[in-house]
């Protein structure tokens, strides 16, 4: 296929609403956020159907440029190649492709409506955490899940046996500095609200795992990590690992 083969069946797809994927030799300008140019080199090129435009080099799953939903295409033949113009008026992005050769190109009108069902989340762990207290403690009692307060969501909200407030911050993956200065804002704040003591509100982090210096700063300041998996997590890795029993 040549570039003016190319330019027609682009504009073909383009009017068509259709997905596109080639394959080609090219150039990348960007100017927007940053200025940035990308020298020539082998890519993949997809265009979707909404004018999402996404540059993929041979390695790695991000793109290493990209045009957001809603941009304007404009195609020029120049003696360099075929140039891929677009622009996004909201973001006030500018990214040009100049196309040198076309190795392959494809496109299809695809349909597709359906929505990403997510399974795993902080809010399944706060309700997995509130149906089974015992994740945390014998002794922890759940009130309420995403307590809202003036200063934000609390995920878990109880006490334990001796009447002392719980606070538990949730995360699906390593916790770190953040989410205990988080958790720490959150017990001042309940601290000061209700006028307690600091041995009358504690605070603690459930996840999978902790960072060293997250874990360090937990003990300064009296604070808890609790070992938790969200629902689901590793559900499928877990189930295709053979014990020694298998072989």
């Amino acid at each position: 296929m040549n570039l003016g083969e190319l330019k027609n069946q682009l504009n073909t797809a383009i009017g068509k609403n259709e997905t596109m994927t080639f394959f080609c030799r090219c150039k990348v300008f960007y100017s927007g956020r940053a200025e940035a140019e990308l020298e020539e080199g082998d890519r993949l090129i997809v265009i979707k159907s909404d004018n999402t435009l996404l540059v993929h080099q041979p390695e790695g799953s991000s793109p290493i440029n990209y045009m957001k939903a809603e941009s304007s295409i404009i195609l020029e033949k120049t003696d360099e190649g075929l140039l891929i113009k677009t622009h996004n008026q909201k973001f006030k992005d500018y990214l040009d492709v100049l196309i040198s050769k076309v190795y392959s190109f494809n496109s299809l009108k695809l349909e597709d409506g359906k929505k990403l069902i997510l399974t795993g989340t902080e809010k399944d762990m706060s309700d997995m955490i509130k149906d089974k207290p015992e994740v945390i403690s014998k002794d922890f009692k759940p009130l309420s899940r995403e307590e809202h307060t003036k200063f934000g969501f609390i995920d878990v909200f109880g006490h334990d046996k001796k009447g002392n407030l719980i606070l538990i911050e949730c995360k699906r993956y390593v916790a770190g500095l953040s989410a205990v200065q988080q958790l720490r804002r959150y017990v001042e704040k309940i601290m000061e609200l209700k006028g307690l003591k600091a041995s009358q509100v504690k605070g603690i982090i459930a996840a999978p795992d902790i960072a060293k210096n997250a874990e360090e700063m937990m003990k300064k300041w009296k604070f808890k990590f609790v070992r938790v998996n969200p629902p689901k997590r590793m559900e499928k890795f877990n189930k295709d690992q053979k014990s020694i029993t298998d072989f």
